[in-house]
């Protein structure tokens, strides 16, 4: 049967070179256009029997070997999204070569820039999924610039705790309550409040609220995770949360030693 490495390089496209090709593995260099890479290449591995995964083939010599922000995972491989294609055919190394393609170029942004290009990525760890869903949701519901605020962090509706949108298994409650959105309706010849039970698009929008509330929780699970497990930050971002925890931990061990 013939191995995931080689359709691989079957389908290799006209930016990679290929320097070593076995069953096991495909090294070559990667050179996007219109990246830092243009010239002299990301010299590359990807392996794995039907799952490739890739990663520098010496790790941290022009990328980070480690990085959350710029997806990088823990075992120095590229995280190109939520699951890993299953190489099998002509078709599916083309969309591996692409769904490649489009990490490097972000990997370019974020070397010019330091910020990784936020429309181009899903959240981590498991975080991701919840994102995902979340995303759909906020576009069946129409309300994708109100959802990107709140993700972002601004004051919402969709995360504000006091409203009690649902419960511990994310069902709605408290439908006698004013619809979070301020929803009204003509009773009596004016505008009316809309209570929750009746608001046509109440499940909809609870369960945006609840699927952005699992996201925060696994998120910040995930970021308990890399600091638990003493990944240090490579500084290569403007704005880490990994940095931020080394910066407050040297800050407070700063603190205690003028006590």
């Amino acid at each position: 049967m013939k191995s995931a490495t080689h359709y691989l390089a079957d389908a290799a496209p006209g930016w990679f070179t290929i320097d070593t090709l076995d069953k096991d593995a495909l090294i070559g260099r990667a050179r996007i256009p219109k990246t830092p890479w243009t010239a002299k290449g990301l010299h590359l591995r990807a392996f794995g029997d039907r799952t490739p995964k890739v990663r520098e083939e010496t790790p941290g010599v022009d990328l980070p070997a480690r990085c959350p922000e710029r997806h990088i995972q823990g075992d120095q491989t590229f995280c190109l999204g939520l699951s890993y294609i299953d190489v099998r055919s002509m078709n599916d190394a083309a969309r591996w070569w692409e769904q490649l393609r489009q990490y490097l170029v972000c990997q370019g942004v974020a070397e010019r820039t330091r910020i990784w290009p936020p429309s181009h990525a899903l959240d981590h760890g498991d975080a991701g999924r919840h994102h995902e869903r979340a995303l759909a949701l906020a576009a069946e519901a129409e309300l994708e610039e109100e959802y990107a605020a709140a993700r972002m962090d601004e004051p919402s509706w969709l995360t504000d705790e006091r409203l009690h949108l649902f419960g511990k298994k994310g069902h709605p409650i408290n439908g006698r309550a004013l619809c979070p959105r301020g929803c009204l309706r003509r009773a009596r010849g004016r505008q009316a409040r809309v209570l929750r039970k009746d608001c046509s698009k109440r499940s909809l929008f609870v369960d945006l609220a609840y699927t952005e509330h699992l996201r925060r929780k696994a998120l910040a699970d995930y970021w308990n995770h890399v600091f638990n497990e003493g990944t240090r930050c490579c500084r290569s971002m403007r704005s880490c949360p990994l940095g931020a925890h080394e910066d407050q931990l040297r800050a407070n061990s700063a603190e205690g030693g003028q006590s």
